[in-house]
């Protein structure tokens, strides 16, 4: 339960959407099943899942519509993904990796210099350690080869600023690629983005008549018949997701 994981009381969870505790508490037992159409939406904003994921018609819990730029992409990024001129199974296998996010964070290192900056304050004490060397050199020439190979190996611990980070970024990234050519090898797909299932039922519970001919009335009937054939629904069930059904094309088509 939804509540339950989050840790709210039914008290805490009515004052957040504005409705009385024994409002909670009737539908969670399920003494209620005519569910306001204001609560569903109202608790699917707040849970931030689908109506369709409260109502059981999903078991994708992520809302399949959001503001673009709640994403915060840039808008030349959301044309790519649109007009799909890159892989998005590919972009998904490495959105989903569990090192992606720690390569992120190496990446915006680097871009800050966080890094480069540590770096260079070694350089530097590499340099005040063969400064000494140096004099020695001048003072003790029969100590010439000795020193200049001592000097040699020390120059050769200085990194460039970002080497450390390229060489972090480059390694982790390759490794996250390995791991996805496995799952590729082994023919396992990305994670589920939408499921085809519903769409064809409620298809094939539409009326038989031209697409352009069907009303927003056909579609939610259909809907709430595909519905009942997953799951039981007593005659004020299906009326309701009629009715939710029928709000929410309308909201979606009055956004067009």
């Amino acid at each position: 339960m939804l509540r339950k994981d989050i840790g709210w009381s039914q008290k805490e969870l009515a004052t957040k959407i504005y409705v009385n505790n024994s409002q909670i508490s009737r539908l969670e037992s399920g003494e209620t099943t005519n569910i306001n159409i204001d609560m569903i939406i109202s608790l699917a904003k707040l849970y931030h899942v689908s109506t369709d994921y409260l109502l059981g018609l999903t078991k994708i819990s992520v809302p399949k519509s959001y503001d673009i730029t709640e994403l915060g992409l840039s808008e030349e990024a959301v044309k790519r993904l649109i007009l799909r001129t890159i892989d998005v199974d590919v972009l998904n296998k490495l959105l989903e990796h569990k090192q992606f996010p720690k390569l992120c964070s190496l990446i915006r290192n680097y871009f800050d210099n966080t890094i480069a900056d540590g770096i260079m304050a070694r350089n530097e004490l590499i340099n005040l350690a063969t400064e000494p060397l140096t004099e020695l050199m001048s003072a003790e020439p029969e100590k010439r080869a000795e020193i200049i190979k001592d000097l040699s190996f020390l120059n050769s611990t200085k990194l460039a600023p970002n080497e450390a980070d390229i060489e972090k970024i480059k390694s982790l990234l390759l490794a996250i690629i390995r791991d996805i050519k496995s799952e590729i090898a082994m023919k396992q797909p990305s994670s589920a983005v939408a499921t085809t299932e519903a769409i064809q039922g409620i298809r094939d519970a539409l009326p038989d008549k031209p697409q352009s001919e069907l009303t927003i009335d056909d579609v939610s009937i259909a809907v709430a018949a595909y519905v009942g054939t997953v799951i039981p629904m007593n005659e004020t069930s299906t009326a309701l997701l009629q009715k939710l059904s029928k709000k929410i094309i309308e909201k979606s088509d009055a956004q067009k």
